[in-house]
């Protein structure tokens, strides 16, 4: 078997640039995963080597958009501290693999949305991950997007063109499409 690492493949950050600001929102796979059954290859990833790749690109903010069991099965259950001893602003917004966000989602959103608004408004990168770096990362992407007062087409257009396979499901496209960025889906 063939292992895909953090040296072989090292952590690739794609991103948007957040309007009128200089601000980046960078999307990445999960960083340090180990997953023997994924679609590209058997991944065997460092979490310090890519845990640096995300601070030297200059993120001051993680978010990680796995569920708690995801932390286990990826074998990264110490990301958040390890993040936090960088000196990274760890959060945990978690979302369903292949799914939209949900009602816990939508409280983790409203509890940090003006914090993390503050940082992009002031020039401070951020980096989203989920397991593959697409679906969940891109459909939040593109709802901070929104958030700073693009339209919904837009976002997903700029958030494609950056991570290409981004907003990976059809129901990731329509929470998108029919989200308030400020508040919950409009379904």
């Amino acid at each position: 078997m063939h292992w895909r690492t953090s040296i072989t493949d090292p952590l690739r950050i794609d991103a948007v640039t957040v309007p009128g600001t200089s601000a980046r929102i960078g999307m990445t796979i999960c960083p340090g995963k180990k997953y023997p059954w994924g679609r590209h290859g058997a991944w065997h990833r460092d979490l310090e080597v890519d845990l640096a790749v995300i601070e030297h690109w200059g993120a001051h903010t993680l978010i990680s958009l796995i569920e708690d069991r995801e932390f286990e099965t990826l074998q990264v259950a110490g990301l958040g501290e390890a993040a936090r001893a960088r000196g990274l602003d760890w959060r945990h917004w978690p979302i369903r693999n292949r799914d939209i966000p949900d009602e816990r989602f939508e409280a983790d959103w409203a509890a940090d949305i003006d914090t993390i608004a503050a940082r992009l408004r002031a020039g401070e990168p951020i980096v989203l991950h989920c397991m593959g770096g697409l679906g969940r990362s891109g459909t939040v992407a593109a709802r901070l997007l929104m958030y700073f007062g693009m339209p919904a087409s837009e976002a997903v257009q700029r958030v494609r063109a950056a991570r290409p396979g981004a907003i990976e499901t059809g129901p990731q496209l329509e929470y998108v499409l029919s989200v308030s960025a400020f508040g919950t889906a409009d379904l």
